[in-house]
C-alpha cells in the first residue's frame, strides 16, 4: 500500500514497487503550497472517476495509476473499499490525489482540511 509523506515542503504519494509497476508512475510529489483542501472520504474508490490512462484498475480490489476525466486529472493509489485521503490540488498536472492509508484522519494533520460531516 502506498505510503502518503507530507514534510514542510511537500507532500509525496510514495509507493511499493508493485504499484509503480501498475500504475506505470514512480513516486508523486507536488509542492505543499500546490493544496487546495485535504479531506477522507469513506471509500476512496468512490472518488476516482473518467478514463483509467495509464494504470491499474480491478473493480473493488485496486485502482492505481491515472485517471482524467472532464472534472480533471486523478492520481489514485486505493486498495479496496476503504477510507483515502482526498488532496485537490492547484496548478499542478494532477488535480487530485486519491491514496488509502491506514490512518486517513491523521495523515492530514497539517494541511488545509475540511472535517467530513
Amino acid at each position: 500500500m502506498a505510503d502518503l509523506v507530507i514534510n514542510e515542503e511537500f507532500v509525496t504519494v510514495t509507493l511499493s514497487a508493485v504499484e509503480r509497476i501498475e500504475a506505470m508512475h514512480a513516486n508523486l510529489s507536488v509542492p505543499r503550497s500546490a493544496v487546495l483542501r485535504a479531506w477522507v472520504a469513506p471509500d476512496g474508490m468512490d472518488q476516482v472517476h473518467g478514463v483509467r490512462a495509464p494504470g491499474t484498475a480491478l473493480p473493488g480490489v485496486v485502482m492505481v495509476g491515472t485517471w482524467r476525466s472532464p472534472a480533471g486529472t486523478t492520481f489514485a493509489a486505493c486498495h479496496g473499499h476503504r477510507p483515502a485521503v482526498i488532496i485537490d490540488l492547484t496548478g499542478q498536472p494532477y488535480d487530485r490525489l486519491v491514496v488509502t492509508v491506514d490512518h486517513p484522519q491523521e495523515a492530514i494533520e497539517g494541511l488545509p482540511h475540511e472535517v467530513a460531516g
